[in-house]
């Protein structure tokens, strides 16, 4: 695969090296040309300084050709318009780094996001994973502060199955943010249907788990 990472924060240089490993092409963007002097030192990845809001800068990284674009810089709002221009000039799998916990999911939908990323939460590895093996799922659950991402597994008999996304009543401080569909994971809108046997990914306050697995 050919994968562009916006922005070399620990998780973008972590997450580089590990798809290199993979034998994956990347190619990294950043502002900071002694952060990308030492990616390059560490692996053959191309490297590209520039303000990738630009699109001049997008499609020098080869936009184009691309099969993912990751957008891990430390701001929300900036990796949010990168999502937003990368599906415009043809990206089809984007996903993006957000800090924050408050974005309304028919937003983070309209934006195209193929996955968003929690950097507390996640292992590069396991991202890695995500985003170039959609169908492995070895991780249970992943740590984020005082919330976790808890992935379940929804039975036949469960409350939720059969039911869309607006209309199962989450308990307060937790929310759906994925579906894994045949293999792949998705955003789902307000009238996705949830079927037995999907796979979903749950954002939780940690004292709301005990409470959310009653309504699963």
């Amino acid at each position: 695969m050919y994968i562009i990472i916006i922005g070399a924060s620990r998780i973008g240089r972590h997450l580089a090296k590990t798809l290199h490993e993979e034998q994956h092409d990347v190619v990294v963007i950043d502002k900071n040309q002694d952060v990308l002097q030492d990616i390059t030192n560490e692996a053959d990845i191309v490297a590209i300084r520039g303000d990738a809001t630009s699109p001049k800068i997008l499609e020098e990284a080869g936009i184009g050709d691309a099969d993912a674009v990751l957008s891990l810089t430390g701001n929300d709002q900036t990796n949010l318009i990168i999502s937003l221009m990368a599906k415009q000039l043809g990206c089809k799998y984007v996903a993006a780094r957000l800090g924050e916990l408050h974005y309304d999911e028919s937003i983070l939908t309209n934006l195209g996001l193929d996955l968003v990323i929690y950097p507390e939460a996640a292992a590069a590895g396991y991202i890695a994973e995500l985003i170039t093996k959609p169908e492995v799922l070895d991780l249970a659950f992943l740590a984020r502060g005082d919330a976790e991402i808890l992935e379940i597994e929804v039975k036949p008999e469960s409350k939720i199955a059969g039911r869309k996304i607006k209309d199962v009543e989450n308990p307060q401080g937790t929310a759906i943010i994925a579906i894994f569909d045949k293999g792949k994971l998705e955003i789902p809108g307000p009238n996705v249907k949830i079927s037995a046997g999907d796979k979903i990914l749950i954002l939780a306050k940690k004292e709301k788990i005990k409470q959310l697995r009653k309504i699963l």
